[in-house]
């Protein structure tokens, strides 16, 4: 019959895709060439150039790509050239320390080796260089911020092992009742957008991208069928056209829809501390810690968020969406996906409902933290409750709860979180706070300093050229090396101006979400690239850059403005040099009263000049102090930044 022959046509022509693939994707990451299996697409998330398969690997008896072998030769040429040249008289270490960067660096980017054994090179190299000890290295390795990371990943790991994802997405379209292609974008978008800030972006895009891709192979299966019928009852031979246009259909709002949660995990994940890994390093940033917390985040960047996810939505719309007609998406095709669902894993259980309130209990408890923190004190007020704390209160329960769907289980199991949980995660936050600590222990982050503090008298210009920089680096070279390498220079730079840290933090930690234009810019955009193999026709790079390059140009634009703005009102970023960010190595806390960025003050930081002896700083108005022992008190030299 005409209609089982097409049926079976549409099986071949998606086993047959790979051919179409390697001829629409030449010279940048193709769909065909990462795993589409949810264990190793979670590290290839991170890391796709390592998980090419297809490429030819000619350097290093078969280990390496050309470019990796690239990036190893620029590594190890930087490091040799820094040691021998020694550019940096005043702070010779500063020297080996740019060098160790740079090396990092260039393995991140080309990814040499695993990202997560390139975060372990601070740790091999430092101690050898003298930047620092082997002790002050370690501890950057396991912290507060480590432990937070871990209580959040582990109940994303226990939402996605129910299933609730999928669920609320099939109720959700269900309860609209009208299937309409831009009603379905909304409700993925809106959903992806909500989850990825209670979870984490890639958690969320490797739960809903299945589902996605299911809805849309069952829907140019039924314009196949439907084709099929109406021709047999016609008796016509030739359908090709019709057929063509249904499909084409269906695959133009498949591109899109697939765009779509990419997009909106991304923005999501832009809203809350935790929901992406760029966040994640700006709160290991040394002296960031307490001064950005859940709370006030979520107030500065969710104006951003959303702006992003509406302009997404836009564009998406108006590339995918606009004239299409998805007439064998229906209401019985959404009820069908249930019922399977419903045969896989049974109806709405109490595991779901449990998992669901503890994810929101989590949320909950740390956008509360700094009021919960203000009756958890000694009796001297010292702060004894801090984020990971109330975050791994959640965590901890899912296997104190029984499961009611496996008699003898908790909700969670070590099995699940040994097989899902991403261990290099932490190795990598690690490194960041490695690279910033030798930042300091080197004098790095005062020569760096030097560089941009041109930048700093021409006001808000500094805000939009950050913003640009952060976002270029993150379509070239990943959200995840672009927060580890320029977030912890951006904030050495700014003491050595003495400007508000946060001015340069902030901007820079949302831009790197701006990471829409190129596939591998981003862990959701790579998993949904590798998850379009199971469509008849995969997402192509261009894909990417034809949606993603106006949306980058106008989250930029209107980011810019909008950062700059809530910044202010959040957290007076604007404000003269604060005490807490004083390390009392490189810039101490002086009671000399004056003007400093329009506002009167009593006391102020000044940059140390003199290294050697520490006795002469600079303030932000080019004075020179000295002796500094005459403006600063005992409790300045002995608890800085306090």
């Amino acid at each position: 019959a005409p209609g089982g022959l097409r049926t079976q046509g549409s099986t071949l022509q998606r086993a047959g895709t790979a051919l179409q693939r390697a001829g629409s994707n030449l010279g940048l990451q193709r769909a065909s060439t990462l795993p589409t299996e949810d264990k190793e697409l979670r590290h290839a998330a991170t890391m796709p150039m390592m998980y090419d398969v297809e490429s030819a690997r000619p350097c290093c008896w078969g280990l390496w790509k050309l470019q990796q072998a690239v990036g190893f030769v620029l590594g190890v040429a930087s490091i040799i050239i820094l040691c021998g040249i020694r550019p940096m008289e005043t702070y010779p270490l500063a020297n080996d320390m740019l060098g160790v960067t740079l090396l990092c660096g260039c393995f991140w980017v080309f990814e040499v080796i695993p990202i997560y054994i390139t975060a372990l090179l601070p740790l091999v190299l430092l101690p050898f260089f003298k930047v620092t000890t082997t002790q002050n290295v370690a501890q950057a390795y396991w912290n507060q911020i480590q432990m937070l990371v871990v209580a959040t990943y582990l109940v994303d790991i226990a939402l996605e092992e129910v299933h609730l994802p999928k669920r609320a997405a099939l109720k959700l379209l269900l309860f609209t009742g009208v299937v309409q292609p831009a009603v379905l974008l909304a409700v993925f978008m809106s959903l992806c957008f909500l989850l990825s800030m209670i979870s984490n972006g890639i958690a969320v895009t490797l739960m809903v991208t299945p589902f996605a891709i299911s809805l849309m192979n069952a829907a140019e299966e039924s314009a196949r069928d439907a084709v099929a019928a109406q021709h047999s009852s016609s008796e016509s031979e030739s359908d090709d056209n019709g057929t063509d246009e249904l499909t084409k259909d269906v695959q133009r709002f498949s591109d899109g829809l697939l765009l779509a949660i990419a997009y909106a995990s991304t923005c999501g994940g832009m809203a809350t501390l935790t929901g992406s890994i760029s966040n994640e390093e700006l709160i290991i940033v040394p002296k960031i810690d307490g001064h950005v917390d859940y709370r006030l985040w979520l107030e500065y960047a969710m104006p951003v968020a959303l702006v992003t996810l509406v302009i997404a939505y836009g564009m998406l719309v108006l590339r995918y969406v606009k004239g299409l007609q998805l007439q064998t998406l229906t209401k019985e095709v959404l009820e069908y996906e249930y019922e399977e669902l419903c045969k896989e894993f049974g109806t709405f259980s109490r595991d779901e409902f449990l998992v669901g309130f503890l994810q929101i209990l989590q949320f909950f408890l740390l956008f509360i933290s700094p009021l919960i923190g203000k009756y958890v004190r000694t009796p001297y007020g010292e702060k004894l409750l801090g984020d990971s704390t109330l975050a791994a209160f959640p965590a901890a329960l899912l296997f104190f709860i029984p499961s009611s769907v496996r008699p003898g289980q908790s909700l969670l199991t070590w099995p699940a979180v040994h097989e899902k949980f991403d261990f290099g995660l932490l190795l990598l936050i690690g490194g960041g706070f490695a690279i910033s600590r030798g930042f300091t222990d080197s004098g790095l982050n005062i020569a760096l300093g030097d560089v941009i503090s041109t930048l700093c008298e021409a006001g808000g210009v500094p805000n939009l050229l950050i913003m640009v920089l952060c976002t270029l680096s993150t379509q070239i070279f990943s959200t995840v090396t672009t927060a580890s390498t320029l977030l912890p220079a951006l904030n050495a730079a700014a003491a050595n101006v003495l400007v508000n840290p946060l001015e340069f933090l902030l901007p820079a930690t949302i831009s790197c979400s701006f990471a829409f234009m190129l596939p591998t810019a981003t862990p959701a955009n790579v998993i949904v690239l590798a998850k379009s193999q199971d469509l008849p026709r995969p997402l192509r790079v261009r894909d990417f850059v034809f949606s993603g390059l106006p949306l980058t140009i106008i989250a930029i634009a209107i980011g810019s403005w909008l950062t700059s703005t809530m910044q202010v009102l959040v957290f007076d970023a604007n404000s003269p040099f604060p005490q807490w960010a004083i390390d009392g190595i490189n810039t101490v806390w002086v009671h000399v009263p004056g003007v400093v960025g329009g506002r009167e003050v009593t006391a102020q930081g000044c940059l140390i000049t003199d290294h050697i002896s520490q006795t002469t700083c600079r303030l932000k108005n080019g004075t020179t102090i000295f002796p500094v022992s005459n403006y600063t008190s005992y409790m300045d030299m002995v608890m800085p930044g306090s």
